[in-house]
């Protein structure tokens, strides 16, 4: 994975943060604003229908519970914004944290570094990992056990393997790898 795509997640995660901050402070703003529309209405004066003032009346109150749904919404983008920082950020930390394994590797996986039964850890997409029993070595890829009896069975190229687990020992690096 490239250095530079961790970067840019990392830069786009800051940036949905700050657009999760600015949404909320707005929807603070907001719900004040319409909280002071109502101190006409604070000590529990009802309308009064025919009533000199009910028209004014009706309408601070229609504005004011306009102004309260438009908070809500603001609330409920501030809260979504808020959703998609929280998985910006993840999806950064997890690419970088994949990104230092890979950047790590004196040289690539090769197919005579593993065997029937290792344990090796695969990237399956961008961010997610995962961990299978190796059940076939191949020349450009590995047959890995899915589980499901040989019909579900994935391959995976040797640049998207993380870790191989062999006897107790897990390797990350396939250049330092003991004999």
């Amino acid at each position: 994975m490239d250095p530079k795509e961790a970067e840019r997640l990392a830069k786009a995660a800051e940036k949905a943060q700050a657009a999760a901050d600015t949404a909320k402070a707005k929807a603070d703003r907001m719900e004040a604003s319409s909280s002071a529309m109502y101190g006409r209405f604070a000590g529990g004066q009802p309308l009064l229908r025919g009533h000199h003032s009910y028209r004014s009346a009706r309408r601070t109150k229609n504005r004011a519970d306009a102004a309260s749904e438009r908070a809500l919404d603001a609330y409920k983008d501030a809260q979504r914004a808020g959703a998609h920082a929280r998985h910006a950020k993840a999806k950064a930390e997890a690419v970088a944290a994949i990104t230092a394994v890979e950047a790590t590797r004196a040289r690539p996986w090769e197919p005579s570094d593993f065997q029937a039964g290792d344990i090796v850890t695969v990237r399956t997409f961008h961010t997610s990992t995962d961990t299978y029993r190796v059940k076939r070595v191949n020349k450009k890829t590995l047959t890995l056990d899915g589980g499901g009896g040989g019909w579900d069975d994935p391959k995976r190229e040797y640049d998207r393997i993380l870790s191989r687990t062999r006897d107790g020992i897990t390797i990350t690096n396939p250049g330092q790898e003991q004999s």
